[in-house]
């Protein structure tokens, strides 16, 4: 009898998980189509605001900043969601999902920005070499301070304040390079339809940008909802799996909330505008790791009045991070060194998504105590880093150090 009951209890505990699981998938696979809808809704507000930027200033600013919107609200609802116990933890997905989200944006979007570019009888895509290098310094320089700073013990507003300065000292030095064009009245027509936003936006001639920010921000507001699914649904994925919320947030809610930066970029590339689909995702990649984790980390801690503590998740992290600047800098030299971007260089994209995911799984495996094959090569990289003196002891030091004084 008792182990009839024990079966049962069994039974019932593994029906549980996997209808966490499912409900938990559904509600991101939800959330993520309703972001798609309401991306399509955002370009088209974007397209008719940044008419007349150039240089791939459009793709850096109004782009880059409103579609990643998505990341900068999930690490909102990460830290509102937070429970006291679980804030370092769900810290940590946040900044999982960012950076995870940059990776997405180094790779997968140019990957398929290049796939539509040949299927249009292109031959290669073609970007300035002056739009890589001035976002590609900055981005490798933010993903250093994120790397340093967040390697501290334990966070507080100032860590977020430097992150947030860091975006603006950024951004200034974008529009001081902006020059003004004359481009043409962008087209809103997609396979010969207009959509109910469109008709909207050109109902009349007159107050069409106050037409294109009303649009704007009810697309904003829409994402916004959607994120708050998306939270929801990754720590429920990751409750069911028993693994930390950051390998969900570093492989799904990266994926899902990179779905605007990617729909922007692929029509931007459909139209020729391959500067602004390239700016759009290293502009995007910088505002992930500086204002998303930033901005809502140091209003949260202004408001809460607390520090948070991070001895324990933190070093979960930097091998993560390390993982993110090394990606960042081959698809920066791949750009550079590339006489053209083309069909060799969509392969080596793939490649490099490929050793991220098998990567993310076997971290999440060996810190949830697996001994798979996987596991066990990760683990070894991971163990690599974390030895007495290793790059792990170093970074926190230095991050302990220069922090001492904030806390």
């Amino acid at each position: 009898m008792s182990k009839l009951c024990l079966l049962c209890t069994t039974n019932l505990a593994l029906d549980n998980t996997m209808e966490h699981l499912i409900f938990g998938l559904a509600i991101m696979i939800v959330s993520s189509v309703v972001i798609a809808k309401a991306s399509n809704v955002f370009e088209i507000a974007t397209d008719y605001l940044g008419r007349n930027m150039n240089d791939g200033v459009k793709g850096l600013t109004l782009n880059a900043i409103g579609s990643s919107f998505p990341e900068l609200l999930t690490t909102v609802f990460f830290l509102v969601f937070a429970t006291h116990e679980n804030l370092g933890r769900d810290l940590a997905a946040s900044i999982g999902a960012s950076a995870g989200s940059a990776i997405f944006n180094s790779i997968v979007i140019p990957l398929l920005v290049i796939v539509v570019v040949l299927a249009k009888g292109g031959t290669q895509f073609n970007v300035s070499k002056k739009v890589v290098l001035r976002d590609g310094i900055f981005l490798v320089v933010a993903e250093l301070l994120l790397l340093v700073i967040l390697s501290s013990n334990y966070i507080t507003q100032w860590h977020g304040w430097i992150l947030t300065s860091f975006y603006v000292i950024y951004i200034f030095y974008a529009l001081k390079t902006m020059s003004k064009g004359e481009s043409p009245n962008p087209e809103f027509m997609s396979n010969g339809k207009s959509n109910w936003y469109i008709r909207y936006l050109l109902k009349n001639t007159s107050n069409r940008n106050f037409r294109s920010w009303n649009l704007l921000f009810f697309a904003i507001f829409i994402i916004g909802v959607a994120c708050a699914g998306l939270v929801e649904g990754c720590k429920m994925i990751a409750d069911s799996m028993d693994i930390n919320p950051l390998f969900v947030a570093l492989v799904l809610v990266a994926a899902a909330s990179s779905i605007p930066d990617t729909i922007i970029s692929m029509k931007d590339a459909r139209k020729g505008n391959h500067n602004d689909a390239l700016s759009n995702v290293l502009g995007s990649n910088i505002f992930d790791i500086t204002i998303s984790i930033g901005l809502p980390l140091a209003i949260f801690l202004l408001i809460s009045g607390e520090k948070i503590n991070f001895v324990q998740e933190g070093p979960t992290l930097i091998d993560i991070r390390i993982m993110l600047l090394i990606i960042t800098i081959i698809t920066i030299f791949v750009y550079l060194f590339s006489k053209k971007i083309s069909r060799v260089q969509v392969f080596i994209f793939f490649i490099l998504y490929l050793i991220f995911i098998f990567y993310a799984i076997g971290a999440a495996q060996f810190h949830a105590g697996g001994e798979g094959w996987l596991a066990q090569n990760v683990g070894v990289f991971i163990e690599w880093l974390r030895q007495p003196g290793g790059i792990n002891d170093v970074l926190q030091k230095l991050s302990n150090a220069l922090s001492k004084s904030w806390r």
